[in-house]
């Protein structure tokens, strides 16, 4: 395993070089030489990385076209979205654009007619990054999931999202509207932005970076400014604005959690998303104990340590599964 993703690392960094500095490393020039399949893995690659350019060169962008291209080759493709999505995680390290293409080139599932789709998930324990054929990046979190549809008579885009993921929307006179559980719709214009959209969590979150966006559900609207935080209430379809500190939001891109009086119960739920795991807590306990600061750590055992040296909690790990008490 370690060897492969070292291989992997090197595969990258031949791409990344430019046209005048490409050059096979030694350790490169003996891998392929192993074997058959270890050319044909890095042809596979090199074919790869050329195709995305044709999606991401932001200076010559057509989006007719883009999509014109996109549609013809994926009516060849047939469902490998498992596939793909595996040799994705397995190549650590990919930059966005590697995985630009293998989201509109294999990824994706593409319906004949006038409408498109693309789409792109991350599992628990991992995140992900897309970006779409109008230029549109979206980074996920761990369990989140975005399809994205284009339909090039209406002059539409829109986006089904549930999970996580920080939003830098490429403006257009096209709408952008996206969907989420319980009914939102978030209208976008050219935006950066966090949202937080969990199927499981009682509220969705909102934090606008630059831009504008308008939270919509019903009757019920609110248009957010740059700097501002807001959420809408499931149970009661209320939207309001709300105080917090905005980049605390998207600390996640960091790989930080902020706990500002987080309950216990809330950090095991942050951390069985990330890293994919399963944490069962002493009744009671978990909103018994509160948390604040931030935590930023490799592992899930690095966590488990911290939240036991800030409060009184003792943690077991069997494989997936960590059970919690008290001390």
């Amino acid at each position: 395993m370690e060897e492969q993703k070292q291989i992997k690392d090197y595969i990258v960094d031949y791409l990344l070089d430019g046209e005048d500095e490409k050059r096979l490393d030694p350790v490169l020039v003996e891998w392929l030489a192993e074997d058959e399949s270890h050319r044909k893995e890095f042809f596979l690659y090199k074919k790869i990385w050329e195709e995305s350019y044709r999606y991401t060169e932001a200076e010559t962008f057509d989006p007719d076209l883009a999509w014109e291209k996109v549609d013809k080759i994926n009516r060849q493709k047939v469902y490998l979205r498992k596939y793909w999505k595996n040799m994705l995680y397995t190549a650590s390290g990919v930059a966005a654009s590697l995985l630009v293409v293998l989201a509109l080139s294999f990824m994706g599932t593409f319906r004949k007619g006038s409408e498109v789709l693309v789409s792109m998930s991350a599992d628990y324990g991992n995140r992900s990054e897309i970006v779409l054929p109008d230029g549109s990046l979206v980074k996920l979190n761990a369990g989140s999931e975005v399809v994205y549809s284009y339909d090039p008579k209406r002059k539409t885009r829109e986006v089904d999202f549930q999970g996580e993921g920080f939003f830098d929307v490429s403006k257009s006179k096209e709408p952008f509207v996206i969907k989420v559980a319980g009914g939102l719709n978030v209208r976008v214009w050219g935006t950066s932005f966090n949202l937080q959209a969990y199927a499981d969590d009682p509220v969705i979150q909102a934090s606008l970076v630059e831009g504008c966006i308008e939270l919509e559900k019903g009757n019920e609207k609110l248009r957010m400014k740059p700097g501002e935080i807001a959420v809408f209430d499931k149970e009661t379809n209320k939207i309001k604005p709300v105080e917090g500190v905005l980049s605390h939001s998207y600390g996640w891109l960091d790989n930080k959690l902020y706990m500002e009086d987080m309950s216990l119960s809330v950090v095991c739920k942050y951390l069985e998303r990330w890293y994919d795991v399963e944490i069962t807590l002493q009744p009671g306990l978990g909103e018994k104990i509160r948390y604040n600061g931030v935590i930023q750590e490799e592992t899930v055992t690095d966590v488990m340590n911290a939240l036991s040296r800030l409060s009184d909690i003792s943690y077991h790990v069997k494989g997936k599964h960590i059970s919690i008490t008290s001390k």
